[in-house]
């Protein structure tokens, strides 16, 4: 028979969530790749990741209607604030992508993003984390580091840096860092609904970037099979990272989601080797080793606390005792 201590525990949900975010989005950043080899244009791609998340958020609507007019002033600026600053970052990060060292934006952006992220949650909403998770993060760091490393000169050809190779993907993360936050401000604090939140990406989104495509990039739509195949599977995945990743950091704190989602390192050096035929070196592989050993560990720590928690919450109201707000 279930325990009492078991029975019924939601303690591993949202770990769960950020876990499968994590996968979803290694698996759309495959068919990005193979629908770039396919001759899609980068600029492209992202304006079909907005139009899907927007189709969801129109059919889920009616389902789950949520109230725009029961925003409050604070929350409309917030969300206005929210929504420029997450198409800010998305243009940073495919700016600092296409135009600089791959290898050494995604590293400055990874590693930056997660730190910063722990310390504006801590400020802002007063998240705390505890040493296991913080030992974490470092393994996450580290690893990222690592795979990074063997991004920029792994492939043995030489590469040229400038100012820009930093500033971009560091600006990226000082922007993304405090939209995590505030997502989850919105979302745990004031309690906005996320489809409201989805509805103003997605919205902006898919109204400036066709234009953009026109301008930078020179859009393909008469395409194979094979490519339409790509795209839709790289919709799909994206859909669904961002569906799960906003379930997870609902439940979870800020800091603790963002550690988990490092989890996409590992996961995409897998795939790659399975779609792509990438096989990795032994640095990437260390790297990618201590990224899940840092993800696992925040993963298990976050579970762990949570059940100890509803443990908690449990006991007092079998005795009758109010629950601590903090609990609630």
């Amino acid at each position: 028979m279930e325990s009492n201590d078991t029975k019924g525990t939601r303690s591993w949900v949202g770990v769960l969530f950020l876990l499968l975010s994590a996968t979803f989005d290694s698996l759309s950043n495959e068919f990005v790749t193979l629908a770039s080899n396919e001759g899609i244009p980068g600029l492209q791609m992202l304006f079909l990741n907005r139009l899907s998340l927007l189709i969801l958020v129109i059919i889920a609507w009616p389902v789950f209607r949520p109230k725009l007019s029961a925003l409050s002033c604070k929350q409309i600026a917030v969300l206005i604030l929210i929504t420029a600053g997450h198409n800010l970052e998305q243009g940073l990060v495919f700016i600092s992508l296409t135009y600089t060292v791959p290898g050494i934006a995604y590293t400055i952006r990874r590693g930056t993003e997660t730190i910063l992220t722990v310390i504006i949650s801590f400020f802002l909403l007063g998240e705390v984390l505890g040493l296991l998770d913080f030992f974490g993060i470092f393994l996450n760091v580290v690893g990222v580091v690592a795979v990074g490393y063997n991004l920029m000169f792994g492939t043995g050809k030489r590469i040229s840096v400038n100012v820009l190779t930093f500033a971009l993907p560091l600006l990226a993360a000082v922007v993304g860092s405090p939209l995590t936050v505030f997502d989850k401000y919105l979302l745990g604090r004031q309690d906005v609904h996320v489809l409201v939140l989805l509805l103003g990406i997605s919205s902006t989104g898919t109204l400036y970037l066709p234009a953009l495509s026109h301008v930078l990039e020179t859009p393909v739509w008469k395409m194979s099979w094979q490519a339409a195949a790509y795209l839709v599977g790289m919709n799909v995945s994206y859909v669904l990272s961002v569906v799960f990743w906003y379930c997870g950091m609902y439940l979870e704190n800020a800091g603790v989601a963002m550690a988990i989602s490092v989890m996409t390192v590992p996961i995409t050096i897998v795939l790659d080797y399975f779609v792509l035929s990438k096989t990795p070196g032994a640095l990437k592989l260390a790297g990618g080793a201590l990224v899940f050993a840092g993800s696992m560990t925040v993963s298990v720590v976050t579970v762990w606390r949570n059940w100890k928690a509803e443990k908690r919450t449990r006991l007092l109201q079998e005795l009758n005792f109010g629950v601590p707000t903090k609990d609630r």
